[in-house]
């Protein structure tokens, strides 16, 4: 969603591009055609696509490194499958504030994924995760989790067939008072429950965030100190079909 592409918005809403239509959302001259790009098919289509944005801005802003965001993608801006927009001097490319309910919500969501990321140093490392504990506290600095809560190895990740992953990061190795980040995806269409693991002596797992379609609103981030309790090691989450989950433990 940065230089020739689709908005974040298209990005889940178009599943080819649309570079020849009328002014002011054209025309435009080349532009790329392949896409990866999907419009998250007929079935409560508009919702499953804020969805499905909600899930990619989550993922960035859970990622390792600096993250790139492309102006109008933090309120849902769509160009209506333009994917090459550069010659666009018009109202359809300028950045609009006068939103609507989504796009408002979308933005609070934003807002509350960037400040999470900022209150937790340890999505923010300054080389790559290492596999072991460094800090003698019987967990590892990254472990990746099957949905049973067993450990992910290889041949796991190695099966095309698999489209459910989970990680815990331990966020007490990098100066955090939070005990641990759990972040479960689930790439299925339906629901997939989860096994909590470990997180931590004496520390239970708060919901942070679920993008699934049942918490979407304005206030889909929960700020700190105001997490939902979850449980404990073993607690099973049912997380619904192509969403992100965040937990914390404390």
């Amino acid at each position: 969603v940065a230089h020739d592409g689709f908005t974040l918005k298209d990005l889940y809403s178009c599943n080819g591009t649309n570079n020849n239509q009328p002014w002011p959302y054209g025309t435009s001259d080349g532009g790329e055609s392949d896409n990866h790009s999907w419009d998250q098919g007929w079935y409560n289509q508009a919702q499953e696509q804020r969805k499905a944005a909600r899930n990619g801005l989550a993922l960035l802003m859970l990622s390792g490194g600096t993250p790139m965001i492309t102006g109008g993608d933090e309120y849902l801006r769509s160009l209506q499958c333009n994917n090459n927009p550069y010659n666009l001097d018009s109202i359809a490319n300028w950045l609009n504030f006068n939103w609507d309910s989504d796009q408002t919500n979308f933005n609070a969501f934003t807002k509350g994924m960037i400040e999470f990321r900022k209150n937790h140093p340890s999505l923010r490392p300054a080389d790559f995760y290492q596999s072991i504990d460094t800090n003698n506290n019987v967990m590892e600095q990254l472990r990746w989790f099957k949905p049973d809560g067993s450990v992910a190895q290889g041949d796991y990740f190695n099966d095309a067939n698999n489209h459910a992953i989970a990680y815990r990061i331990d966020s007490s190795e990098f100066g955090e008072q939070t005990s641990a980040i759990y972040i479960a995806y689930n790439g299925w269409s339906g629901q997939v429950n989860f096994t909590l693991p470990w997180p931590g002596n004496g520390k239970k797992w708060y919901r942070v965030t679920d993008t699934s379609n049942w918490n979407e609103g304005s206030n889909t981030v929960k700020s700190a100190g105001t997490e939902d309790y979850i449980g404990g090691e073993y607690t099973s989450y049912g997380l619904g079909g192509r969403a992100v989950l965040v937990l914390i433990a404390k």
